[in-house]
């Protein structure tokens, strides 16, 4: 089945361990955004060259997120297993959403985004606001950060 001006596709709730290759083909330029939301066996996500924006929520297994060149914004909520962000020269904007994680995602510093909203536990937000922890140190270089305790936004 030929899907060439598929521009944005969401996948909800399964147990899909790998996209499908053929939604990565080169060919496929129309395919802008892409929502993975509750893939319970998602591992990774790949070499998707025309994507532009990725959300992906509730993947618990997503390790790897990579090969994106024209990847401009991304959205990672309870995915906190994700260690590899790369292959991502565009981002321009980074939401990640996590109430659950102790220390921020050791990728931070490897990507160079201008923007990154952070809702994560009051604990995190604590340490990363006081500048008592080394974690300042993983989001130091983004231009525009925004940091909110996860009690606090569900509130608002």
């Amino acid at each position: 089945m030929a899907m060439h001006a598929l521009e944005r596709l969401e996948i909800m709730k399964g147990k899909l361990s790998c996209l499908p290759p053929g939604l990565a083909n080169n060919k496929r330029h129309a395919l802008r955004e892409l929502n993975l939301v509750e893939l319970s066996n998602l591992t990774s996500v790949e070499n998707f060259p025309s994507i532009v924006e990725l959300i992906v929520c509730d993947c618990p297994k997503l390790k790897r997120i990579s090969g994106l060149s024209r990847l401009h914004k991304i959205g990672i909520g309870r995915c906190p297993s994700v260690e590899v962000l790369q292959g991502v020269p565009s981002l321009h904007s980074i939401e990640l959403e996590d109430g659950t994680i102790e220390r921020l995602p050791g990728y931070l510093p490897c990507v160079n985004p201008k923007f990154l909203k952070l809702t994560c536990s009051k604990e995190l937000h604590g340490s990363i606001i006081s500048g008592s922890s080394s974690e300042w140190e993983k989001i130091s270089h983004i231009t525009k950060v925004v940091i909110y305790d996860i009690e606090d936004s569900d509130e608002g």
